[in-house]
């Protein structure tokens, strides 16, 4: 399924851009995860391609820029591993989000939380030359 991003906020000058878009009734903003500092340094998506699995859960998002490449990427999804001390089913769960810098390198962020290690979700940066797959 093909979204269209709306153009709210856009300076050719400083490459500040907010593009936002409504998929099934909720408002999706691309940069939400993106540090300030990094903003002028991406390409905002034109429109994003959404994918499902509805039995499991799982998400993938992918944006597209002017040219028709991927700029911008997410994706959610979560794993059964058993069962904690409580009887309770654990699960892993992985959302990450992924821009492209205008020099062509991925700004990667990543939240993983593991129930089994009874942690909290812990989160992190991370540059890479490819984007996420």
């Amino acid at each position: 399924m093909r979204i269209p991003l709306y153009i709210t906020e856009y300076d050719d000058r400083s490459a500040r851009r907010a593009k936002r878009a409504s998929h099934l009734g909720q408002e999706v903003d691309w940069a939400a995860r993106l540090p300030a500092l990094w903003r002028g340094l991406t390409i905002g998506p034109l429109w994003v391609d959404v994918n499902r699995d509805e039995g499991t859960g799982a998400e993938r998002w992918m944006g597209y820029d002017e040219e028709e490449q991927p700029c911008f990427c997410r994706y959610r999804f979560q794993v059964p591993i058993g069962f904690i001390d409580s009887g309770v089913a654990s699960h892993y769960r992985e959302d990450l989000a992924a821009w492209r810098l205008r020099d062509g390198r991925w700004l990667i962020h990543r939240v993983i939380n593991s129930q089994s290690e009874g942690k909290a979700a812990y989160a992190f940066y991370a540059f890479s030359e490819r984007m996420p797959r």
